[in-house]
């Protein structure tokens, strides 16, 4: 089992596992205590790209997963150069720091959102209402203009139906009197006798119709109404559904900044996550900067001064 890990400490770290097999225990450690390191780093930097992936590039399971493993594909070949460097130079290590700085500020944004994640959607729900009204103002003036025009019309049809109703009410039916009248006359057209008959006929008042229309009418423009009062709230609900979906990395940047800003509680978290992350990116440099060269470092150095020597001795014949 010793053995295994000391072969997979050397697949991910690049040393050689059989000139580290054939040195001393310290070369042994050194692989160890670098695979440890990188473990460790690409452990982290597998949870930010599998988040950053899945939350902002809208990835499934297996596209956060491939982000992931690209991620810390990443940081291992990084991590191979310092280590497999014989020496590290004032610009590789200027360059590193420069790089871990960054990565560092990336790496506590993308930690500092999923940590305030609670605070940054309250965030969003004290501004999304205004965001929605500035999404719809055009629709819903249009529709507010429309709806004024039928309470327009409703006010319009009731007055009249109350009209109708009350002189319903006064006659409910219309009287009409009309007078017969016969006349009895004899064969040279003189007239005899005459009688004279009134009678009276009631009907239904007329305006029973118009009021039962008007109650038509009436109720079909407040059915209106309410369609078009309806469509203003699904309007507002669509587009907030849709800018709730719409999550993007600046977006929420913008929120997380006015979350963290908001308090010096907030600040001290987010200094402490970069300098986390700032730590875990030189943990490999420094470990590089400060071990003694073993025995290991020695023998490279040993195989390439002979490997010199031997090409040295190729070109003589040339030279003469």
């Amino acid at each position: 089992m010793k053995d295994w890990w000391l072969k997979f400490g050397c697949f991910l770290t690049g040393f050689n596992y059989n000139l580290v097999k054939n040195s001393s225990e310290q070369s042994s450690k050194n692989v160890k205590k670098y695979t440890s390191a990188m473990l460790l780093i690409t452990l982290v930097w597998f949870f930010i790209g599998y988040s950053f992936a899945t939350r902002y590039l809208h990835f499934g399971m297996i596209g956060g997963l491939a982000g992931a493993l690209l991620m810390c594909f990443v940081i291992i070949q990084i991590e191979r150069i310092i280590i497999l460097s014989t020496k590290v130079s004032a610009w590789s290590s200027g360059f590193r720091i420069l790089l871990a700085v960054v990565m560092s500020i990336l790496g506590a944004f993308i930690m500092d959102q999923i940590t305030f994640k609670d605070d940054i959607e309250l965030r969003k729900a004290q501004v999304m209402d205004q965001r929605v009204k500035l999404a719809v103002k055009q629709s819903e003036d249009d529709l507010q203009k429309q709806i004024a025009g039928l309470d327009s019309m409703i006010a319009s049809a009731t007055k009249k139906y109350d009209a109708v109703s009350l002189d319903l009410k006064k006659n409910p039916v219309i009287v009409t009197t009309y007078t017969n009248k016969s006349v009895t006359k004899d064969n040279t057209g003189k007239e005899l006798n005459s009688t004279q008959s009134t009678n009276r006929s009631v009907m239904e008042n007329p305006k029973k119709i118009e009021m039962e229309q008007l109650h038509k009418q009436i109720e079909t423009l407040q059915t209106k109404k309410f369609e078009l009062a309806a469509s203003i709230t699904t309007i507002k609900e669509r587009k907030e559904k849709e800018l709730k979906a719409a999550t993007g990395f600046l977006d929420e940047l913008t929120l997380l900044h006015d979350v963290v800003t908001s308090s010096k509680i907030g600040i001290f978290v987010y200094l402490l996550f970069m300098l986390f992350f700032l730590a875990i990116e030189l943990f490999v440099l420094v470990m590089k900067l400060t071990d003694r060269e073993s025995d290991y470092d020695k023998l490279l150095q040993h195989q390439t001064t002979i490997r010199m020597q031997m090409l040295e001795k190729l070109q003589l014949p040339e030279t003469r």
